[in-house]
């Protein structure tokens, strides 16, 4: 009977670790339904363009551009980037800006935004640290050199 101890002692570490091997892993959620998908990068990009279009400092970047048609274009590509399985049909981020004379401070003001646009919708740090080094190596594309 005392030999059976230790040999019930292995068999129960052997049961234990067999089924913590065979338990599937859950895999971790896409950074897009982390955000809380379409409608929270829909609120974001509404917050974020609505500032930056009407901002005096970032304005002129706006004119003539039919705010509701970028809006849609930009939380598909979101969507796109982030794991939410969407296609992005949009321009390159070097074309659709080659014109633009976008400065540096310009892009940052509009980042900015975005981070606020990004904390009033309650999207964590990490989850906001992960969409921001996405977006950037935009910048190259985007500021004018």
């Amino acid at each position: 009977m005392q030999n059976m101890k230790p040999f019930s002692i292995a068999c129960l570490i052997f049961l234990v670790a067999f089924v913590c091997a065979c338990s599937p892993v859950k895999p971790e959620r896409s950074l897009y339904d982390r955000i809380g998908g379409n409608a929270v990068l829909t609120a974001v990009v509404d917050e974020t363009i609505d500032k930056v279009s009407q901002a005096p400092k970032t304005s002129r970047s706006f004119d003539g551009v039919k705010l509701p048609v970028l809006k849609e274009s930009i939380v598909s590509q979101l969507c796109s980037l982030t794991g939410g399985g969407c296609q992005y049909e949009g321009e390159t981020m070097e074309n659709a800006h080659a014109d633009a004379r976008i400065t540096n401070a310009e892009f940052e003001l509009m980042v900015d935004a975005m981070r606020t646009a990004l904390d009033h919708q309650h999207v964590g740090t990490r989850e906001k640290n992960e969409l921001l080094k996405i977006l950037a190596p935009m910048k190259r594309d985007i500021v004018a050199h």
